[in-house]
């Protein structure tokens, strides 16, 4: 991994550095925020998300500099004084967990100048940087600047319509400052919500939880979830902007997932079913994959026992211990049992009586033979 990337799962950053750390504190914040809550660390980031900071320059025609940030870690910022204002431009933000914030160009590495320590207290901002002066500004509700060309034509849904929005559609849950997936919901319209975890970095499989239920609690305008692994009811407010959604609790403070349509991650009962029927017609079988040259002795097996391991011979090698599985997008995963599974070890899966095809993306697709039993005993 990158230093970048790295830092995409620890920090966060802002905009153009040499732009944002020029900014020079403004006066403290109003009286009737001095009670509020101070907001560190992953709280303060959290109250960030989808929003715009905004940051004053004293002195004859002021300039601002103003930060949208998305929640996978990308953003936007420009520059704007009386008289002009700068084109938005692409930024990379990242946030550790001492709660530093950082920000830079899409295309630079973050500095440690380009990082400082954040709080917020009700709509004021406060970045401390590790030498220099601390530099304040406000946190705007939404993208009042149309920083972000995606956000221009899309309108706020909340409560009942957001609710709505999600039906028949998946939510999915990814690390603030971008990553992997690790949660996701796809809400049906019987009230069904059927939920997978993704808990391996380096392998696209999601594993089913017990199906929840959702309704619509409160005035109306609740999202409620229960049943599944809640041992209570929890009901929160709920809004959409693009495809940013927003789930809000007093306890917990806002959390933040995406909108995908459709069944995205294959977490229907219908994908299930699928991919149950064609683990079960592997199981207890081979596949003979022909070798291009027609010789038998460069042919490749794969053996699949019911309880996932198996063996394996590929063209003149030895048989070799193997472990597989079949995800719910209906794609077949065959590694060494010593090896962790990877997304290079599957490929989409077609059974139509005894003929197999295997497809991945950009490789031609291979034809197999579907046989009973251990082919590798003949």
């Amino acid at each position: 991994m990158n230093r970048l990337g790295g830092l995409r799962a620890k920090c966060l950053v802002s905009l153009v550095a040499a732009i944002l750390f020029v900014a020079v504190a403004t006066n403290a914040a109003a009286s009737s925020q001095e009670d509020r809550q101070v907001l560190v660390t992953h709280d303060a980031v959290r109250a960030l998300i989808g929003n715009t900071i905004v940051y004053s320059r004293p002195g004859p025609g002021s300039r601002q500099t103003g930060v949208f940030l998305h929640l996978d870690g990308t953003g936007w910022a420009a520059v704007r004084s009386d008289s002009q204002a700068s084109a938005a431009q692409a930024i990379r933000w990242a946030s550790y967990s001492n709660g530093t914030l950082c920000v830079t160009g899409t295309g630079n590495e973050p500095r440690l100048n380009h990082c400082g320590a954040l709080s917020i207290r009700g709509t004021r901002v406060t970045l401390a940087p590790a030498s220099g002066p601390v530099w304040s500004g406000r946190v705007l509700e939404g993208d009042p600047w149309q920083l972000d060309p995606g956000s221009r034509s899309s309108q706020r849904r909340d409560g009942r319509d957001a609710i709505r929005a999600l039906v028949g559609n998946t939510l999915v849950f990814i690390p603030y400052g971008g990553g992997r997936e690790y949660r996701a919901q796809l809400f049906l319209a019987d009230g069904t919500v059927r939920s997978a975890h993704n808990d391996r970095p380096d392998f696209d499989h999601w594993a089913l939880r017990p199906d929840e239920r959702w309704s619509i609690g409160g005035n109306g305008d609740r999202l409620c979830l229960n049943g599944g692994a809640w041992t209570e009811e929890l009901c929160t407010t709920l809004s959409i902007t693009g495809d940013l959604v927003t789930l809000g609790h007093a306890r917990v403070g806002p959390l933040h997932g995406l909108i995908l349509q459709g069944d995205a991650r294959n977490l229907s009962h219908a994908a299930e079913a699928r991919a149950a029927r064609l683990a079960d017609a592997l199981a207890g079988k081979s596949i003979l994959l022909k070798a291009a040259d027609r010789q038998a002795a460069t042919d490749s097996i794969m053996f699949f026992r019911p309880d996932g391991s198996g063996l394996a011979r590929w063209h003149e090698g030895a048989p070799k211990p193997t472990k597989w599985l079949v995800r719910l997008d209906g794609k077949l995963c065959v590694t060494e049992q010593r090896l962790e599974f990877r997304n290079e070890d599957c490929a989409a899966l077609s059974i139509d009586g005894n003929a197999v095809t295997l497809a991945s993306l950009g490789r031609p697709i291979i034809p197999g033979t579907l046989l009973n039993g251990n082919a590798l005993q003949r």
